[in-house]
């Protein structure tokens, strides 16, 4: 009878130390949490004072870590990036991110529109949509992977007339780090230009495509980078196609931006469907319709998917020998 009092008396000690041990655990992880939420605010705070003495200016307001107990992320009221230098701006609504607690490096968030985006020689513009979730694989510095995606996207002018632009189901935009270098891919689907962009004419919905490599691109994501002037890279692949149909171009090949922001590029573009893009191009562009019959002319003897050099010297275009027109120095 004693030794069942003993080891009842025992066992209550163990089950009580044991349910000590968890609430001593529980209160050093709340503790960890907190602290760990109190530094991401503060450097939030430190690095947006850090970037304001520059000639850039960031904003997160309220910035606030959330997340206990499991995850914890960075939450903004609202986010704001200006480089007063080279005439760009940028404002969204909320923000809100995400990681789990024993990953911290990757992280995803979300971001509430509308956006305003304001770039030198283009007017203002309103970019909204219902959803754009981010993820990222975060360093010590710069991060190593970066992706967006936002559904139904739709963009007007940021003035009185509010003359829509375009719309797409989907953009996606990623970027990675490839050793010193930076590749950079950009999709749409189902995009759509406003007819009053392209004198009235109703062109159908398209899907694009855009796989470019930055030479030496890592430093561009520095904040106090320079612009893209003096920068060489390589179009891996840029098509844009009808949606639903082969119609469409695809372009790849070198370019350079030379120090006087004149591009230099030595292109290859595959047209399939020649006819069907060179009646698209024509009602686009009424002015050039006759040299675009006249290349057009030359394509129908070569397949439905003939593969045309396209160079840029010094920023004007050339196909063959045929001038199509220039492109005005780069920023």
């Amino acid at each position: 009878m004693p030794s069942r009092k003993r080891a009842g008396r025992s066992f209550s000690r163990r089950f009580i130390l044991f349910a000590l041990f968890i609430v001593l655990a529980i209160l050093a992880y709340t503790g960890a949490w907190f602290y760990a939420a109190d530094t991401l605010e503060r450097r939030t705070i430190t690095a947006i004072e850090n970037l304001n003495v520059g000639p850039q200016r960031a904003n997160c307001e309220e910035p606030t870590a959330r997340g206990y107990p499991f995850r914890i992320g960075l939450f903004c009221r609202s986010v704001f990036y200006e480089d007063a230098k080279n005439g760009v701006s940028i404002s969204a609504g909320a923000f809100r991110s995400a990681a789990q607690i024993y990953q911290p490096m990757r992280t995803v968030g979300e971001l509430d529109g509308p956006a305003r985006i304001a770039t030198p020689y283009l007017p203002a513009i309103e970019a909204g949509w219902e959803n754009m979730r981010v993820s990222a694989r975060l360093t010590a510095s710069l991060p190593e992977r970066i992706s967006s995606e936002a559904k139904n996207v739709v963009l007007t002018l940021d003035d009185e007339s509010r003359q829509p632009i375009a719309r797409a189901e989907t953009l996606q935009a990623h970027a990675r780090q490839n050793g010193n270098d930076l590749d950079i891919a950009l999709i749409s689907e189902a995009l759509t230009i406003d007819s009053g962009l392209t004198n009235g004419s109703v062109i159908p919905a398209f899907n694009g495509e855009l796989l470019v490599t930055v030479d030496n691109g890592v430093s561009l994501a520095g904040f106090d980078a320079p612009g893209l002037r003096g920068r060489s890279g390589t179009i891996e692949k840029l098509s844009l196609k009808i949606a639903g149909e082969e119609a469409g171009l695809i372009l790849k090949g070198p370019i350079h931006i030379a120090d006087n922001g004149l591009i230099d590029a030595e292109l290859r573009v595959t047209v399939n469907e020649p006819r069907k893009i060179a009646q698209l191009v024509g009602e686009i562009l009424p002015e050039k319709r006759d040299e675009i019959a006249g290349i057009t002319a030359g394509l129908a003897n070569l397949g439905t998917a003939p593969t045309l050099p396209v160079n840029i010297r010094q920023g004007r275009v050339f196909v063959g020998f045929l001038p199509l027109g220039s492109i005005p120095p780069v920023q």
